[in-house]
């Protein structure tokens, strides 16, 4: 289920559709808008697809985050992290695990904005142009990892030329799986309180501890 969304938002001197553009300034600008955001409240489209199984799972989810702080609502289940502690809760098993935060582990529960941060230092990146989908000016980017070690092999990055929000991501996975996600609702410096992202244990009576730490 891991490397999903890592989530977005591209260059505030963007030129218009059709005209010439600086690959390199579009995402140095990217960059810096993604890490300059406080906090940011998405819901989403999580697709898991497998061409040769021909296997396509669709399921809807939501993110939340804040600095190194973030909530994760996917799949029946929810992650939460304080930035050093990381609790991952299935609803359905009423079983809670906790554990350190990894971000070695290069997996989007343990950092989903990795693919922001120094990215010209862990990403080679192409350009591939624009295009208008349902009447939005559409830039698209690839970024391939340097880390040959990492479990996808390139992410397309689509995001909005006007308003600079992200539309699509899609990591191609060296196990035959691709994830899409679809970004439906974006908003960025949303207020949010620090307690949002620790799993409160007095609020889920009856759920089962798994203590990694």
């Amino acid at each position: 289920m891991r490397r999903i969304l890592s989530l977005l938002i591209f260059s505030s001197s963007i030129t218009a559709f059709g005209q010439q553009v600086n690959p390199e300034e579009i995402v140095k600008s990217f960059s810096n808008k993604m890490q300059e955001i406080k906090s940011l409240s998405a819901t989403f489209n999580f697709t898991l697809e497998n061409l040769q199984e021909r296997i396509t799972d669709t399921h809807q989810g939501k993110i939340l985050a804040k600095g190194k702080m973030f909530y994760l609502d996917l799949m029946g289940m929810e992650v939460y992290s304080d930035g050093q502690t990381k609790w991952q809760y299935i609803k359905e098993a009423k079983e809670v695990t906790i554990s350190k935060m990894n971000v070695k582990e290069n997996s989007f529960l343990d950092d989903p904005m990795k693919l922001f941060k120094d990215y010209d230092k862990n990403f080679k990146y192409k350009y591939v142009g624009q295009q208008n989908i349902k009447n939005r000016v559409i830039h698209e980017v690839d970024f391939f990892p340097r880390d040959l070690n990492l479990p996808y092999s390139s992410v397309k990055l689509q995001f909005d030329a006007n308003t600079l929000e992200p539309y699509l991501i899609r990591y191609q996975g060296k196990d035959g799986n691709n994830y899409i996600i679809q970004i439906k609702n974006f908003k960025s410096n949303v207020p949010l309180r620090d307690e949002r992202f620790k799993f409160e244990l007095q609020k889920h009576k009856g759920v089962e501890v798994v203590d990694m730490r």
